[in-house]
């Protein structure tokens, strides 16, 4: 009887482990980079070509290999960080499975030249699928010289599925990223297509930052530092300003290594709740040196999860030393006694404390009674009493009582169609009430319906450009002063990848210089006082950093476009004429989901209404 279980063959086996390493072509830069970087590299040149599909190459000043070292770390598991367990467990280089070059050898075709500095003369290896095809002498300088051709060449469905070029290369520069922030002490040359993306010289940490992302970082970061005995943490947060709503930069690394912790970045978070809108997020570049036993790095197959021996205690040593950093800052919004007692002692900021000078109140206020504050609605018998409101005071009369009393009144002198049935609801001009800026409030036959203001916009924004682009010819606008834009490394990549999206709706584009260009024209049915705030919003949205933009369709843009738009209007009040509009627009969709898939308006109907008074 034949059997069922068998043996893979050799090859077979190394492009299985390949695939778990080498999931694209940021993967391989990672594994030499960091390899450069254990090799005490102080100057780095990371070339690329085709977004890494067919080369990347990684040039160091490093120690360098021996000819019989050259050989043997391209074998699978051939390591010089570790040699027996408890090795495993006092790491502190990048690296230490040794499986990285023997799984890229595997799917590449990879040519290596290496020298130490006490040899004459250096090593060739080339490798192609695996196999040794050539080892001879050759000169070279010191270090090492890696190059990678034609990725997954021998592995066509693996290759077939990479993304475009731009989405793999913005793969490559968040992996170089998270290598160059931690050792600003090493320089690094990073080439794309020939094109100088970074050069980056020896810095200081905070340079290294604002290199990398933002010149105006400089004036935003504030310096963190805690000593914790069995751990030391620091480096940098942004000011409230700084925060976004979507990509803000956030790093963790322990023992200069990158990694992710949703438990730790709650630790951030909690220290910026009472200063930061909801949905905006802070920056930060947080490190964490602590000795290599109470942390464990073999968690996770790249590496960028690790647990932590002590892990409650780090938790709230970096809570602590956030709130002091924002204290010490004067960003303090609120005063908050169940903060670490190491906050006590230092000073308010007295600009800030100027600004609250001068308030009168009376000298019974207690900020802490809400006895009079409070209503309850549910049933409660006359033990369970609340204390009797103040009917002495002066009674105000809002200032809406009659636009609110129509609705009241004409609720039931609504049309007879229901609502719904047609294009527009039989409702009085007046019959609107804007809440905050975010919802419109009207009467109907059935009782009250609540408009989702910024998601009814997006709907008839999407609807108005998707019948813009498809039922008339694309127009462009010239604009009469070109608008500037300054892209850094990462937008430039998405750029290019949108780039031909926006020309096809109408957008012309002038380049001025590697990452300058200006906008010298604009769709036609696009404002141009919100094109520039439009551009950036799109460059920015999760959306175009998300998805391959290459399968990008005409709704993706038209959607991308209508978000935009809303986001220039935020949340501000509307005249009854402009609710009234929306209210129409919507209706006559007739759609109760926006492009995004999320509901528009919700119907309180009067029965329910009717239920929550009944005692």
């Amino acid at each position: 009887m034949d059997s069922v279980i068998k043996i893979l063959p050799e090859n077979l086996v190394n492009k299985i482990a390949a695939g778990e390493v080498v999931e694209r072509p940021a993967s391989v830069v990672k594994e030499l980079v960091e390899n450069s970087i254990d090799a005490q590299a102080s100057d780095i040149t990371i070339n690329i070509q085709q977004a890494g599909r067919n080369l990347i190459q990684v040039i160091d000043n490093g120690i360098g290999m021996s000819p019989a070292d050259a050989r043997l770390a391209f074998e699978h598991h051939a390591t010089s960080k570790i040699s027996n367990i408890k090795d495993l467990f006092s790491i502190r280089t990048k690296g230490f499975r040794g499986e990285a070059l023997s799984s890229i050898a595997a799917v590449s075709q990879v040519e290596l030249k290496t020298r130490r500095e006490q040899d004459s003369i250096g090593t060739r290896i080339v490798i192609e699928g695996g196999k040794l095809i050539l080892q001879e002498p050759v000169n070279c300088p010191k270090g090492a010289n890696f190059s990678v051709k034609n990725l997954f060449f021998n592995v066509p469905a693996r290759r077939k599925f990479l993304k475009s070029d731009a989405t793999e290369f913005r793969h490559i520069l968040n992996e170089f990223y998270r290598i160059a922030i931690p050792h600003p002490k090493v320089r690094f040359s990073l080439y794309h297509n020939d094109q100088l993306i970074y050069k980056l010289n020896e810095s200081t940490l905070k340079e290294r930052i604002v290199s990398l992302f933002d010149k105006n970082y400089s004036k935003y970061l504030i310096p963190v530092e805690s000593d914790g005995g069995f751990i030391k943490i620091y480096g940098y947060i942004g000011t409230p300003e700084a925060a976004r709503k979507r990509f803000a930069e956030q790093y963790f690394f322990v023992n200069n290594r990158y990694f992710k912790s949703s438990y730790l970045h709650r630790a951030v978070m909690r220290a910026y709740e009472k200063i930061l809108p909801a949905d905006t997020k802070p920056l930060y570049f947080i490190f964490f040196q602590i000795d290599p036993s109470r942390v464990d790095v073999n968690i996770h197959p790249r590496k960028i999860e690790v647990n932590f021996q002590d892990a409650d205690a780090i938790y709230q040593l970096l809570l602590s030393a956030i709130k002091k950093a924002l204290a010490q800052y004067g960003i303090i919004p609120m005063l908050n006694f169940d903060i670490d007692q190491e906050i006590e002692n230092i000073k308010p900021n007295e600009e800030l404390l100027s600004d609250y000078q001068g308030i009168d109140l009376p000298e019974d206020y207690n900020p802490f009674n809400y006895s009079t504050q409070k209503n309850d609605f549910t049933d409660s018998s006359p033990a369970q009493s609340h204390t009797t409101p103040d009917y002495h005071r002066e009674k105000k009369v809002p200032e809406n009582w009659e636009q609110v009393l129509k609705i009241v009144e004409q609720t039931d002198d609504q049309s007879q169609t229901s609502f719904l049935d047609t294009k527009t609801p039989a409702t009085p001009k007046s019959n609107f009430i804007n809440h905050k800026g975010k919802f419109i409030i009207t009467a109907i036959k059935s009782g009250l319906v609540i408009i989702h203001q910024q998601r009814a916009l997006e709907t008839i924004f999407f609807n108005q450009i998707i019948d813009q682009l498809s039922n008339t010819k694309i127009s462009s606008q010239q604009t009469l002063y070109p608008i500037k834009i300054n892209l850094n490394p990462h937008q430039l990549q998405l750029f290019y990848e949108l780039k031909s999206h926006l020309e096809a709706i109408g957008f012309t584009f002038e380049r001025m210089s590697e990452r300058a260009f200006n906008i010298t024209g604009i769709p036609a049915f696009l404002d141009l006082n919100e094109v520039e705030q439009i551009f950036w919003e799109i460059i920015n949205d999760p959306d175009a950093n998300s998805v391959d933009l290459q399968q990008m369709t005409l709704e993706n843009i038209a959607l991308l476009l209508a978000k935009s738009r809303v986001k220039l209007t935020g949340y501000r009040k509307l005249s009854p004429e402009e609710m009234e509009d929306i209210a129409n627009k919507i209706f006559a969709l007739n759609t109760s989901y926006s492009p995004s898939g999320n509901l528009i308006f919700y119907i309180l109907k009067t029965e329910d209404i009717d239920k929550f008074f009944k005692s």
